[in-house]
């Protein structure tokens, strides 16, 4: 294939790199100004020490930033490198969906975009389709765009002053259930593709995992499928996005609730709650599941860098633990994970495995905590 077939996609991931910048601009601002209560619409941008307002050409993603030398036109007091960082993440992190999502998903192009996960309704063709890529191409891409958004601005709060502010996963939340219900599992596959026996096969047995398409939302609440809530049917798509925002909230409460009666004291906070609630609604409640445990694993292994970074700026080092970080790490390793993680995640369709599973994690949670108060 010559080199010229991929000037298209060449431009769109260009565009995708771009919107991108433009919401971790928007980003940034729901970092600086929610945790203080503040309307993020009114003022306009402004510097924080001389008050002045800043320019929309100086206000321009990155170009701003590197015009001005990170130093506001008016005072010359420095900006936070972060501003930058969390525009240029936002701006990688909307271009890795829209490659491994979407483009992956392309018929006859290049060799190295591989199908990332089983979504047959989201085949197009490379060569003809990619001058302007199918509506559904976007509608799927602007769903994950907006979840891994929210899971930024979360996570950047969270790190900086130990709060998840609910306007992002209360909204989010909410967002998250309009979307599953109008792009209801296995959008945008259709339920055929299930395949003729997978109303009644159990989805624990090998054979029906393969079958099992991915769409917005990872897999469905349960399967079999009830009759009153067929694939693809609205029913299924609010069934799915509910029973995923009360598993993620109520996974956290009842961990804490536990952990607390045996350690004697406060832990985890009631925003992790929220985030993962937020994220069981987009994504389902399997993927909370392993998050959770991902993100704790996460969060352990992010603290020590900041504990070393403490340590060269000589100051003390916090004893606090943002779990914000580490959850939406653990989500996205879950999220892009899946098409290896779903082979563990089938038992989570048995009963009898789901409360063993259940049973062996509250319990160890109150055996943790008795132990570490005892030390």
């Amino acid at each position: 294939m010559e080199w010229w077939f991929h000037l298209p996609l060449a431009l769109w991931c260009l565009w995708v790199f771009a919107v991108g910048l433009g919401v971790g601009s928007f980003v940034n601002v729901l970092i600086a100004r929610l945790p203080h209560e503040k309307s993020v619409i009114w003022p306009n941008s402004r510097c924080f020490t001389c008050f002045q307002p800043i320019r929309l050409t100086d206000n321009l993603p990155v170009l701003g930033y590197l015009r001005l030398r990170g130093r506001c036109r008016n005072c010359r007091t420095p900006f936070s490198p972060s501003y930058l960082g969390i525009e240029v993440l936002m701006g990688v992190l909307f271009l890795v969906i829209f490659l491994v999502e979407c483009v992956g998903q392309a018929t006859d192009g290049p060799g190295f975009f591989k199908p990332w996960a089983y979504t047959p309704g989201l085949k197009f063709s490379y060569i003809s389709s990619l001058p302007v890529p199918p509506a559904e191409v976007w509608v799927y891409w602007a769903t994950h765009a907006f979840l891994v958004a929210a899971l930024v601005a979360s996570a950047a709060i969270d790190a900086r002053h130990q709060i998840i502010p609910t306007q992002i996963t209360y909204v989010g939340t909410v967002v998250g259930i309009v979307l599953s219900t109008l792009l209801p599992w296995p959008w945008p596959s259709l339920g055929t593709s299930l395949g003729p026996n997978a109303a009644t096969m159990s989805w624990i047995v090998p054979e029906a995992l393969p079958r099992i398409p991915t769409g917005v939302m990872v897999w469905p609440c349960w399967g079999p499928l009830p009759s009153w809530a067929p694939a693809g049917s609205w029913q299924l798509g609010l069934l799915s996005s509910l029973v995923g925002a009360a598993f993620g909230m109520g996974l956290v409460r009842v961990i804490k609730f536990l952990f607390e009666v045996g350690i004697g004291k406060e832990a985890l906070g009631l925003g992790d709650a929220d985030l993962l609630m937020m994220v069981g609604a987009f994504l389902g409640w399997q993927v909370v599941f392993f998050s959770f445990f991902i993100g704790a694993v996460a969060a352990l292994v992010l603290k020590v860098p900041m504990m070393i970074w403490d340590a060269v700026r000589r100051r003390p080092a916090s004893g606090e633990l943002a779990f914000g970080p580490g959850l939406a790490l653990g989500v996205g390793v879950t999220w892009f994970g899946w098409p290896w993680l779903g082979n563990y995640a089938r038992v989570l369709f048995e009963p009898i495995a789901l409360a063993v599973v259940a049973v062996c994690l509250t319990g160890g949670m109150l055996v943790a905590g008795l132990l570490l108060r005892r030390k």
